[in-house]
């Protein structure tokens, strides 16, 4: 790519050659990257048959990509009709869309057998969105002669002879004349009734896909009907705007083609000022079209709320949960989430006044009784959080995170890597009651550990808890904290009290570090079922003080969903702590050991979320591997 060219514009590259030739300077000599996939084409005339097809131009440049790159490709033709090859516009729009549906389809569905394949698309009238498209061999047909001559001196000088250096000579003139009666050789001829070649479904203006060996010889395993993922041009569309090598992007993409079969899926959004069909877009957030999720609660659905700030961030959490439990003092959060207070600091040396603010807090740690955690309000994956017991402890902690914030980024970077974080970008912080009697399990070397449930909510306001709940678990066994032994600015003493897996090294992670809940030892099924009760009510209960308390901090939409990451915590006495909740949680932390779990995940996430939100479920039934449980159902702003 051109340095000067915008990040914003496509680079035309013109090359003058041969289509082969121009294919193997463009693999080798025009890109730094490698080449997924080569297309030459469309080619405006037919390349059906082996008489045709041997000598294209279009179809050579899809082998030579084969042959000298090693890349997939597929060469794409328009057959014209009755010699017409001045076609209306509108049947070359859809000629188009019908091409670049079925190219998608091949690269996503690539036969391993196949090296190229040959499209050929009937600019017929007749092309709409539901021709369909055929697997097809190769008419194995030979031409006979296919010039008329020869002529002498026809278009000679005069009496049909040149003179060259004193030398006359006589000239020998064809002209393209082709006999299309074909050789009857049974080692080339296929009967033409055949209703799988190639040259029959074009004649009966239907898309013919013929997959190829770089031999020329075809694959025969491919035969029938192509079946796209949805069975015409359909007017909806799913957008999933993540990238493909995301740990989550294979399991989506398979429970919307099996819950949103005549759905199109596409990678980018299309143009939203006319489209008129309904579209369900998975993307990170800044991906996401806000605005359009705001205002057309018909047409635009999509992953995420706008606004839920309330929930993830945690000295919001806390101010929610307060607010709540004040009105509702028999609430399971008012045992359920630890004792917290929020303050505001910008610097370490201005610790004292924030506490001066936060009397209450001031009071709790000049008492010296408890151990606290303290965190980031708006941080992710474990980062700044400590552990302490008195304020002497926690301005040793600010001041070693302001000794470490630099300007030098490349030694910032080192420092992140040490779980620390510049207090000026990071504001406000929660301190928390500590909970120093986790539940421990022998046959996991007595390791504290952590649930991380996946809570989805649909709507305005459907909730529904993820009944496979992971355990993490830290990477060294529990000890109990002691004041005679413990450093509060050294996070080798937080190996046995963080179980973030985002802080464990691979070697720690070795360990077994996560592990679904369920499959968990010395715990009996009793024992499980009493925790996850808990958990449905603490779910219950967090999301409807968050739509009730504060309709500015969450607002759930009628055309959203989302799935948060929420992390709970177990004590001895199998007494469930909520922790916090988490947006666009970190779904690889689950491993590829566990990835069956995800991929459940979005199989009833599909089921039971999005195809309903998109009045999509008429023909989706309860399964075996139904686990999610609808734990709220609440209507809000009365949608």
């Amino acid at each position: 790519m051109n340095p000067d060219v915008s990040s914003d514009d496509i680079e035309w590259i013109l090359i003058d050659g041969t289509p082969a030739s121009c294919s193997n300077i463009g693999l080798y000599h025009l890109s730094r990257e490698p080449f997924d996939l080569v297309i030459s084409g469309p080619n405006v005339g037919r390349n059906t048959s082996a008489a045709y097809i041997t000598s294209s131009g279009t179809v050579g440049a899809a082998m030579e990509s084969v042959i000298a790159g090693s890349t997939r490709s597929i060469a794409l033709s328009w057959a014209y009709f009755n010699g017409e090859k001045n076609v209306d516009q509108k049947i070359l729009q859809v000629a188009a869309v019908r091409s670049l549906e079925i190219i998608d389809h091949l690269y996503h569905h690539w036969n391993d057998n196949t090296d190229f394949y040959s499209i050929n698309v009937p600019l017929s009238s007749e092309l709409d969105a539901s021709t369909k498209a055929h697997y097809t061999i190769l008419w194995d047909n030979r031409w006979n002669a296919i010039f008329n001559g020869p002529k002498i001196g026809s278009d000679s000088g005069e009496n049909g002879n040149e003179i060259e250096d004193g030398n006359e000579y006589q000239t020998i003139t064809f002209d393209w004349a082709p006999n299309f009666k074909h050789h009857t050789n049974s080692h080339h001829y296929h009967e033409s009734s055949s209703s799988n070649v190639d040259k029959n479904i074009i004649e009966k203006k239907m898309i013919s896909v013929t997959p190829l060996r770089a031999t020329f010889k075809n694959v025969e395993n491919l035969v029938g009907e192509l079946l796209l993922s949805r069975k015409d041009l359909s007017p909806n569309k799913v957008v999933i705007s993540i990238d493909p090598k995301e740990y989550v992007y294979t399991p989506l993409r398979k429970a919307i083609l099996k819950y949103l079969p005549d759905y199109d899926i596409l990678s980018n959004l299309p143009s939203l000022p006319n489209f008129k069909g309904r579209i369900f877009h998975y993307g990170d957030y800044e991906q996401l079209d806000m605005e359009k999720l705001s205002s057309d609660v018909d047409h635009y659905f999509a992953n995420s709320y706008i606004y839920r700030k309330s929930l993830i961030r945690k000295h919001y959490l806390a101010q929610t949960i307060r607010a709540f439990v004040v009105k509702n003092p028999n609430s399971i959060l008012s045992k359920a989430f630890p004792e917290t207070f929020s303050f505001d600091l910008d610097y370490a040396e201005f610790l004292d006044d924030s506490l001066d603010e936060n009397w209450e807090l001031r009071q709790e740690l000049e008492k010296n009784e408890k151990w606290w955690i303290v965190k980031p309000s708006m941080s992710d994956k474990g980062q700044g959080i400590r552990i302490f017991k008195s304020i002497q402890d926690l301005q040793e902690i600010f001041d070693s995170f302001d000794e470490d914030a630099t300007d030098d980024e490349e030694e910032y970077d080192v420092k992140r890597d040490e779980n620390k974080i510049i207090i000026s970008q990071l504001r406000h912080f929660i301190v928390q009651e500590y909970l120093n009697t986790p539940l421990l399990l022998p046959s996991m070397d007595n390791r504290k550990f952590h649930l991380r449930v996946y809570v989805s909510c649909k709507g305005c306001l459907e909730v529904y808890v993820y009944d496979r709940m992971l355990a993490l678990f830290a990477p060294n066994s529990f000890e109990e904290l002691a004041e005679s032994h413990y450093n509060p600015t050294d996070v080798n003493f937080l190996k046995s009290h963080l179980t973030n897996t985002c802080l464990q090294s691979d070697k720690e992670q070795k360990n077994i570090s996560v592990l679904e809940f369920d499959q968990l030892k010395d715990m009996s099924v009793d024992d499980k079922k009493v925790i996850k009760k808990q958990i449905y009510e603490i779910a219950h209960d967090v999301f409807l003080a968050a739509v009730k308390v504060d309709s500015f901090g969450f607002q759930p939409l009628p055309n959203a969903f989302e799935t948060f990451g929420v992390d709970f915590l177990v004590d001895s006495g199998l007494e469930v702590k909520l922790l916090e909740i988490n947006a666009y949680p970190d779904f690889k932390q689950t491993g590829e050991a566990l990835k069956n779990v995800i991929t459940n995940l979005f199989d009833n996430c599909a089921q039971h979320i999005i195809a309903p939100l998109l009045n999509e479920n008429k023909k989706i039934q309860s399964g075996k591997t139904d686990n999610m449980i609808k734990v709220l159902d609440y209507s809000a702003n009365n949608w």
